[in-house]
């Protein structure tokens, strides 16, 4: 648990104050002062430090929270969160949720990102790997009847194609949007068809990859997010459906 002397800071003087505690938290997550699973000292020692009230404290941690920053346990105290993308994508999540056309331009973002990163793996790409990406994708054929288990061995192929294109950045980029999907593509991919396609889409992506074709890569791993791209509209778009058809018969 990190002491309290971290957290002696500048007092909080212009409003909203609790905005300003929550910038100065985040600046500690950032600067590595605060780290993931990290306990904080108590709600009174964090007052006293940023010099506020405990309400005041309160506001911040339940916004940080909110934000995936930041977890509360019943009786426990406050910790940082795991930190990953999953828990720090959630508000987000939540907006692309209500912004129908965000998954356009969110597939749009995944394919050129994606994209580009098949293509540097397609340099990268040795033997071991594609037999490697093989054995995932037979994996995935015999969950194709259970899509938790076909989406786990889906992030799992895409992120070893990630590391094949030894790129951090676009490795995190790619992973988060990924993220962002996953909400939308959870309904999509419950049907058989849906991951009958992927698994061919995987199967095209490996075969460039194996051949160390840049731009074979890059244009199957497009192709695969325009194959998503479409499912998941298909997938909303019969959700709203039935719930206008569910209002309807209500009304």
């Amino acid at each position: 648990m990190p002491s309290a002397s971290k957290f002696q800071v500048t007092s909080v003087e212009r409003e909203p104050v609790s905005e300003q505690v929550v910038t100065q938290l985040l600046g500690m997550v950032r600067a590595g002062n605060l780290k993931a699973d990290d306990r904080l000292p108590s709600e009174r020692e964090l007052a006293q430090s940023f010099g506020v009230s405990r309400p005041t404290i309160r506001e911040a941690v339940r916004a940080l929270v909110v934000l995936g920053v930041l977890k509360t346990r019943h009786g426990g105290g406050i910790f940082v969160s795991s930190l990953r993308a999953e828990a720090l994508l959630g508000p987000l999540q939540f907006f692309l949720s209500l912004e129908e056309t965000s998954v356009d331009t969110l597939y749009d973002a995944r394919q050129l990102i994606e994209g580009g990163i098949a293509a540097r793996a397609a340099k990268a790409a040795q033997a071991s790997d594609v037999a490697f990406l093989l054995q995932l994708i037979e994996q995935q054929r015999a969950a194709i009847d259970d899509p938790q288990a076909y989406r786990k061995l889906d992030i799992a192929f895409h992120e070893y194609i990630h590391a094949l294109g030894a790129n951090p950045f676009l490795s995190r980029a790619a992973s988060s949007l990924n993220t962002l999907g996953l909400e939308f593509r959870t309904t999509a991919s419950e049907s058989r068809e849906v991951i009958a396609q992927s698994l061919l889409d995987h199967d095209v992506i490996v075969a460039a990859l194996g051949a160390n074709d840049s731009a074979a890569a890059e244009h199957a791993m497009r192709q695969h997010m325009s194959n998503v791209l479409e499912s998941t509209r298909e997938s909303m778009a019969a959700i709203r459906q039935s719930e206008h058809a569910f209002t309807q018969g209500d009304a």
